[in-house]
């Protein structure tokens, strides 16, 4: 084989090498890969050593087709993005079998997402790629997801409680296993839930900040309200509330007294403290005028739907007063206040046993 011959080969190699891998990540994207030795093939294949004539019907190939095919898909969920840039892509998934990655990162190393690929997801998501394709994660969703589950439990276990609710007492004791499976599974549900409630509601708030400080519209503020958006760590969930949408909006969406927002502060957080600082001290002047242990046996499922709904509530009340009424409210916010209607719809009024 000549010299002349050898570098041919190796250039029809390198290009059908590209555009496989580049397939290879846009298949991976779309879910369409069931296991990593079909996204690892793309790799694998020693082409050099192809009979030549197999390597030119290949990069014949790769030009009538593959790269139209690609480039459609790329077209079609980013801007900028093409088959160097994808297969640039390969090696960062191939070496840890997945790639996980800030939004903005993503972008700077390889081509922006489009819109309506983002479906308003935030600004401040994590762009994730695997066997389940390309998704978008983000605190938020996932921290909806758990009010929802943990509300379902504890829902549905109380419900199943309705089957005591006329039995004397001795059929209670005699079914005591039972019994006591329903109430602690009702009760785990609600207090995790009220956490659920109060993390879902402090990452919307910190990811609003965020957001605004690297949308580049924070450059008018007083040094005092930009450390305020900046130092989220420091900041009681009440300032936050209180002032993150004035700050960003330029208008407070509260009312003077405002009964949600009071209901939140007064009644959500105290019980969320109640678990996370669960402590036997009786000290309620320190803690806005309750005692904890107190509210932390209160909590049950009427509790958690209480929270979650108004979290739901101030959350599309904030949304909508930053970005318009008529902005669609973001797909996971919509899907928990769904859910929690229908849980209301679902809810039966049921009188819980208590376990000596």
């Amino acid at each position: 084989m000549s010299l002349k011959q050898s570098a041919g080969r190796q250039r029809e190699a390198i290009v059908i090498r590209q555009a496989n891998r580049a397939a290879a990540v846009g298949r991976l994207m779309l879910g369409e890969l069931t296991h990593w030795h079909e996204f690892l093939a793309a790799d694998t294949l020693d082409l050099e050593n192809l009979p030549r004539r197999q390597l030119r019907a290949g990069r014949t190939d790769v030009k009538t087709r593959l790269t139209s095919e690609i480039q459609t898909f790329c077209n079609r969920n980013f801007h900028g993005m093409d088959v160097k840039k994808l297969s640039l892509m390969y090696e960062g998934v191939k070496a840890h079998c997945g790639l996980e990655m800030p939004l903005r990162e993503f972008e700077s190393r390889f081509a922006s997402v489009r819109p309506d690929v983002l479906h308003g997801s935030p600004a401040h998501l994590t762009v994730s790629i695997s066997l389940w394709g390309f998704q978008l994660r983000f605190p938020e969703d996932d921290l909806a997801k758990d009010v929802r589950e943990a509300i379902r439990l504890a829902v549905r276990a109380k419900a199943g409680l309705a089957a005591y609710e006329n039995q004397p007492h001795a059929e209670l004791r005699r079914d005591r296993a039972q019994l006591q499976s329903h109430i602690s599974q009702e009760l785990f549900g609600a207090r995790a839930a009220l956490v659920a409630c109060f993390n879902l509601m402090e990452a919307y708030l910190n990811g609003l900040a965020w957001d605004f400080l690297q949308s580049g519209k924070a450059g008018s503020l007083s040094n005092r309200k930009r450390n305020l958006l900046d130092d989220s760590a420091s900041v009681s969930i009440r300032d936050k509330l209180l002032k993150y949408p004035e700050i960003i909006s330029s208008v407070s969406p509260w009312a003077e007294r405002d009964e949600q927002l009071e209901g939140f502060l007064d009644t959500v957080k105290p019980f969320r403290d109640s678990l996370v600082h669960a402590s036997p001290f009786a000290a309620p002047a320190k803690f806005g005028g309750h005692d904890k242990l107190r509210l932390l046996y209160r909590i049950e499922s009427d509790t958690a739907t209480m929270a979650a709904s108004l979290t739901v509530a101030l959350i599309e009340r904030m949304h909508r007063h930053i970005y318009g009424a008529a902005d669609q409210l973001p797909i996971w916010l919509s899907d928990l206040g769904s859910s929690m209607e229908s849980i209301q719809k679902e809810k039966g009024e049921v009188r819980q046993p208590t376990m000596p």
